[in-house]
């Protein structure tokens, strides 16, 4: 370790500085100096992406000054996963641009019909859930290079081949390890712990391009990482948050790894939750592309996502939870509110037809009533008499019986054999066989 002295370029006196203070005074001459600081050469770039009309970091890497960087938040793009999208680009004077783009989240519900109805419907909205159906990292490529293909109109396009995922000491066994504690901790956050059964997939990929933007023969290179988890609803389920909660309570057990590949057949109410997590992209003239794709490799490994983008992504998918428990809630009281009103609906309409039936009984009553005493009065039943007794009888279903100490009842039409005994009791039956005893047969009227 050495030590350097500082002097006063006017009196070569010696100069006491404190480290933190950007004049310097002369305690010899008095003249006052200003330090002025350069970057050491060696010391590397580092590259600011905001959006310049939200004045919002986005990101940062280690590009050098030959690139311009651009940024925006996609608000349009986003996603259960990716609460805040954002887009940031590069490019240099020579046409070369790089690009990064958050991903997308889905489920595949193609095997799980149960997931359907308003208020499933109403619940992934909230959590800005999409259902596609899984495209491994293969056919994602593909359906992703098509579109940027039909967009900026590239013409006679063709696969190169693959490269190395262009991260620096990018691991595929570290990076399934840590998105199997994302699924934990993202069960942890929803309340539904321990984790259900899984299968995972996680694969890099790394692919080259040839295209022709008009006169140009440019390549274009897409490298992304996509990772999924299967597991299976049981029959009954709650609706709850993609990687761990958004489908609510589920059978719990061990977490289980699996390597790159594709998840088969998916079983009866299987759900598949995937996720394209960072999406880089780099364009450049074909003659170009062994000088630039170094570049490529130093934005891939170097970007990073600023913190205020990651913690106003959890305070989202803390609201996205908050905003589920509600209408959940909401949804609850709802119901019990319909039933309730059902019930009370219920209960008016019986007792209006209980009423009604009550009235409509009593009216016959007394039109029997009213028939029987006039027949008694004339001391015999007119044919006009009889017909009235006889409709009434009839909407009513009954019959009339006399007794043999010449009283009458009225026994349901149900029975053809009736019997009295001298205590006043009516036995009714369909029955040939005689009662015998004090049990004396009815005359039916």
């Amino acid at each position: 370790m050495s030590i350097e002295v500082i002097r006063c370029p006017a009196c070569s006196g010696s100069l006491d500085y404190d480290g933190k203070s950007e004049f310097i005074k002369c305690n010899h001459c008095g003249n006052t100096l200003r330090l002025a600081f350069k970057k050491n050469p060696s010391e590397s770039s580092v590259m600011k992406f905001t959006d310049k009309d939200l004045n919002i970091p986005l990101a940062s890497c280690g590009l050098p000054d030959s690139y311009m960087p651009s940024g925006a938040l996609v608000p349009e793009a986003a996603s259960s996963v990716h609460t805040m999208p954002i887009r940031c680009a590069a490019c240099n004077k020579m046409g070369t641009a790089f690009s990064f783009f958050s991903g997308e989240a889905h489920a595949d519900d193609t095997k799980c019909p149960m997931i359907s109805g308003p208020y499933s419907t109403e619940v992934n909205r909230i959590s800005k859930i999409t259902f596609v159906p899984f495209m491994d990292a293969e056919k994602y490529a593909n359906y992703y290079i098509n579109l940027m293909i039909q967009g900026a109109k590239m013409t006679n396009a063709y696969y190169i081949g693959n490269m190395p995922f262009p991260a620096a000491g990018y691991s595929r066994q570290a990076a399934l390890n840590n998105f199997i504690k994302l699924c934990d901790l993202e069960a942890q956050r929803s309340g539904v712990y321990p984790i259900p059964q899984r299968m995972y997939y996680l694969e890099e990929t790394c692919k080259v391009y040839e295209v022709d933007v008009g006169q140009a023969k440019m390549r274009i290179v897409l490298a992304f990482i996509l990772k999924a988890s299967r597991y299976q609803l049981p029959s009954q389920y709650a609706m709850g948050n993609i990687f761990g909660g958004v489908f609510g309570q589920r059978r719990p057990a061990v977490s289980n790894g699996a390597a790159p590949g594709s998840f088969g057949d998916i079983p009866n109410n299987g759900i598949i939750e995937w996720v394209v997590d960072g999406i880089f992209t780099m364009m450049c003239l074909k003659d170009r592309f062994d000088t630039d794709y170094k570049d490529f490799e130093r934005f891939v490994s170097t970007f990073r996502v600023d913190p205020y983008i990651t913690q106003e992504a959890f305070k989202l998918q803390d609201q996205m939870r908050r905003d589920v428990a509600m209408y959940t809630q909401q949804n609850i009281a709802q119901q019990q509110a319909n039933f309730q009103a059902m019930q009370q609906a219920n209960r008016t309409l019986q007792e209006a037809y209980d009423s009604a039936n009550q009235a409509w009984w009593n009216r016959s009553n007394a039109h029997h009533a009213q028939v029987m005493s006039s027949s008694a009065s004339a001391f015999g039943e007119s044919s006009s008499d009889r017909i009235s007794r006889l409709q009434s009888e009839a909407i009513r279903g009954v019959n009339t019986y006399v007794r043999e100490d010449g009283t009458q009842v009225e026994v349901s039409v149900d029975y053809d054999h009736v019997y009295s005994n001298n205590l006043g009791d009516t036995l009714a039956t369909n029955s040939n066989f005689e009662p015998g005893g004090n049990w004396q047969s009815t005359t039916k009227i």
